[in-house]
């Protein structure tokens, strides 16, 4: 493996020289852990905040339907919030990739062999929605109810940015970066699949403690399974971010679209 193919791991020397001498300080890289937790509250509350507007008589209720739409409220807000802390460090996006063209396209094609590995990781989660659910469907499934417009949106727009960003968030920026300070790969791991899947007790957020709990311990089993194959795997961010578009998208059509369109 070649350093431009992983210059998101530790050993890449131009990061460790811009975190010794004049790159971000230690409080700014440990307040990013759980800045999509937070950003997934205020997206939640945007989305209330219209449908208040437009007369729904529970909007913060209602907004959690809206999941698939407000969730690209959250990645725009990381987007520029790890655009800024980036460019604290003389980088830009692309930089976390450390590939050109040819490379990630390489990396690419290695998604269909890395899906076929995630899929035990994938249906553990629907296995913890089972055993709290049986036959139904979990209460952030249900409460979509989308027009047929924004049905369409679940589909051509979320999969792709949320895959995106949340993989560059916790796999290309955070995971190295712990490391680099830690000093050591599984403790940066486990810090970043606990705010990983944490994060999901506001995506959406219902007020329900049955709920709350089987969304945080699925999206914990997926979060793991995510950061163990890319630690173990040759650290190939593009293959996991086209697995990652391929199950959200799996689920907009299952539950954004289709529903739409029989309504």
């Amino acid at each position: 493996m070649t350093t431009s193919e992983f210059a998101n791991q530790p050993s890449d020397a131009r990061l460790r020289l811009r975190s010794s001498s004049q790159g971000l300080p230690r409080t700014l890289i440990l307040l990013f852990l759980p800045a999509r937790f937070l950003f997934a509250f205020i997206a939640q509350g945007v989305a209330a905040g219209v449908l208040a507007m437009l007369g729904s008589p529970a909007p913060w209720k209602a907004a959690a339907g809206w999941w698939m739409v407000s969730g690209t409220i959250t990645d725009l807000l990381c987007l520029l919030a790890l655009r800024w802390l980036l460019k604290r460090e003389g980088r830009g996006l692309k930089d976390l990739f450390g590939l050109s063209g040819r490379a990630a396209l390489r990396q690419l094609a290695w998604t269909p062999a890395y899906l076929l590995v995630l899929l035990p990781a994938a249906a553990i989660p629907a296995l913890i929605e089972r055993a709290f659910y049986g036959s139904s469907l979990s209460p952030m499934f249900t409460a979509v109810d989308l027009p047929l417009g924004w049905g369409l949106y679940a589909v051509l727009v979320w999969p792709a940015v949320w895959a995106f960003t949340e993989e560059i968030v916790y796999l290309g920026y955070l995971l190295p970066r712990l490391e680099m300070l830690w000093g050591r790969t599984w403790p940066a791991a486990a810090a970043v699949i606990f705010f990983w899947g944490v994060q999901h007790f506001a995506m959406p957020f219902i007020a329900d403690p049955t709920y709350l709990t089987s969304r945080v311990l699925s999206a914990l089993t997926a979060a793991a399974g995510m950061t163990l194959v890319f630690l173990l795997w040759r650290r190939r961010l593009v293959a996991m971010i086209g697995v990652h578009y391929l199950l959200d998208l799996a689920t907009a059509v299952a539950f954004g679209l289709l529903p739409a369109l029989k309504s």
